[in-house]
């Protein structure tokens, strides 16, 4: 595809006001200019302040209690002129956005898409990729993630071949040899995961912040129906954060109302200790740059409405050889028990969502793709739903499913109701504390009340000069890793747009098939 074509593209999520709006002052791509430990920036510790001996000299780094202060971190995200705020202190990433967002079924097929990066000899239409001689070009001229070549470095469904006859793109299952076995024992890829778009591509607003939380200790803690959702295979899905939700957070599932057709909606909350549910922030490159998405996979745990793997392909095969029980028939409309009691079959809409009336007047399509696969060309409608690694059969279900924008994930990967984190004692590593204070016997009454009627202070004593608390064990501090540092003058240009996800001018087509 042309590159002049490309920068002609409309992608982008952020709606922009008018510059006279925004205070010259502001960096909307980083509110703490530049410094996460802004809070201390107007103080400092001189040589002769007593707090010395507890905090040292200069700006203070730590509490009284020698834990460390911990970053700060705002930013925010959008699409369609709709926002997301992302924020982490101490050590805790929060995302809270609107309610009821709709989420689009997809699923994975245990297979990767490699692109031929710019220049590179590919390989010819109907070359077997299992062959010894073809690996070394495989891992050198083909990756899932070009991150240099921009748009350009995606190739649309109809552009398989290049004007070189060779193959643009190569289709890989995770057992193959390109990935050294690590995937080898991975669990079947059997669930789905509902997915909608958070950011614009780049995600320039909530870089900083998003950049510190994708490098902390949590990151990469995939639970048990991830994994079988396949959100650990890295090179689909780059950087995963699990989420849990806020107590009045939900899931909601379409029901209908009772007697009426189809596009009359309804729904109702998710009963998830029965239909299991857990949630994610992911990144991943869609047309070869890098979004954020919020996705939920769900399983009940009575029945495998939501379990399915194509029987057919390389990597059905290696699971057939592993002699794993698989459900090989696609629920079309998979089951969801509610909290106020029964269970329910989840009804999809043709539109593309509930908060989108009117896409068509910008040209953004506005119906469901009604189809699994590559998203493409749309609002052409040979569009799919996603990406192509996903099965086409398992269909969208466009806003069956609601969720909640209203999520936290503890950063390093340990909840507060830990009894001993954040123990006073983490700072100094010791079970035993030594308490220095000012000696002296302390409680005794002097009220009129109290001495006239000789009530004396129960808690009144001698406290001597140090008092030593043992605590009943040491737990790690709670600290951060460094995150890269990052090249914001790289990043995104904003435009008008409020597109949540790239749609080609109807003009541009005929002129990227050429």
């Amino acid at each position: 595809m042309k590159q002049s074509s490309l920068a002609r593209m409309i992608p982008l999520c952020i709606a922009m006001t008018s510059p006279v709006a925004v205070m010259a002052e502001a960096n909307l791509t980083d509110l703490t200019a530049g410094d996460p430990f802004y809070y201390t920036s107007d103080q400092y510790i001189s040589k002769d302040n007593k707090e010395k001996t507890l905090l040292g000299i200069g700006r203070p780094g730590k509490t009284h209690s020698q834990i460390p202060h911990l970053p700060v971190y705002y930013g925010y995200m959008n699409t369609n002129s709709t926002y997301r705020f992302v924020n982490v202190v101490e050590q805790v990433f929060t995302m809270i956005g609107e309610g009821k967002h709709g989420l689009w079924r997809i699923q994975e097929k245990g297979t990767v898409r490699q692109y031929l990066k710019k220049g590179a000899k590919g390989l010819p239409d109907g070359a077997d990729l299992n062959a010894p001689e073809n690996q070394k070009i495989i891992e050198s001229n083909y990756s899932a993630y070009l991150p240099n070549e921009s748009w350009s470095g995606y190739k649309y469904p109809d552009q398989k071949l290049n004007e070189a006859g060779t193959l643009n793109f190569i289709d890989l299952p995770i057992t193959h040899a390109t990935f050294d076995g690590k995937y080898q024992q991975h669990e079947p890829i059997d669930l789905p995961n509902w997915y909608c778009t958070m950011s614009a591509n780049d995600y320039p607003y909530a870089k900083k912040a998003m950049n510190f939380a994708f490098n902390q200790p949590a990151e990469g803690q995939i639970g048990p129906l991830g994994k079988r959702a396949g959100l650990d295979i890295k090179e689909n899905y780059r950087k995963v954060l699990r989420l849990k939700s806020f107590p009045d957070a939900r899931s909601w599932v379409n029901v209908g109302q009772k007697g009426k057709d189809a596009l009359h909606v309804k729904w109702e909350a998710v009963d998830t200790s029965k239909t299991q549910a857990e949630y994610y922030l992911v990144e991943r490159p869609f047309f070869n740059k890098p979004y954020l998405f919020v996705t939920a996979v769900y399983d009940n745990v009575d029945n495998a409405d939501h379990s399915y793997v194509r029987p057919d392909g390389e990597y059905y095969a290696s699971l057939k050889n592993k002699e794993v029980k698989l459900k090989t028939e696609v629920t079309q409309q998979p089951r969801f028990h509610l909290e106020k009691g029964g269970q329910a079959r989840a009804i999809g809409l043709p539109i593309y969502g509930v908060h989108h009336p009117d896409r068509h007047s910008f040209g953004g399509g506005g119906a469901c793709p009604l189809k699994g696969g590559d998203w493409g060309r749309y609002p052409d409608t040979s569009g799919g739903s996603g990406w192509p690694t996903q099965y086409e059969e398992v269909t969208p279900l466009c806003d069956s499913v609601l969720v909640d924008i209203k999520f936290f994930a503890n950063l390093d990967g340990r909840d507060w109701n830990d009894p001993n984190k954040y123990l006073a004692n983490a700072g100094v590593g010791t079970k035993q504390v030594t308490y220095k204070v000012q000696p002296g016997h302390y409680g005794v009454f002097t009220e009129h009340y109290n001495t006239s009627n000789d009530i004396t202070n129960a808690d009144s004593q001698e406290i001597p000069a140090e008092l030593t608390l043992t605590f009943p064990e040491v737990s790690p501090v709670v600290t951060y890793n460094d995150p890269p540092v990052l090249d914001m003058a790289q990043g995104m240009v904003p435009s008008e747009s409020t597109m949540c996800r790239p749609v080609m001018q109807a003009s541009l087509d005929e002129e990227f098939k050429k």
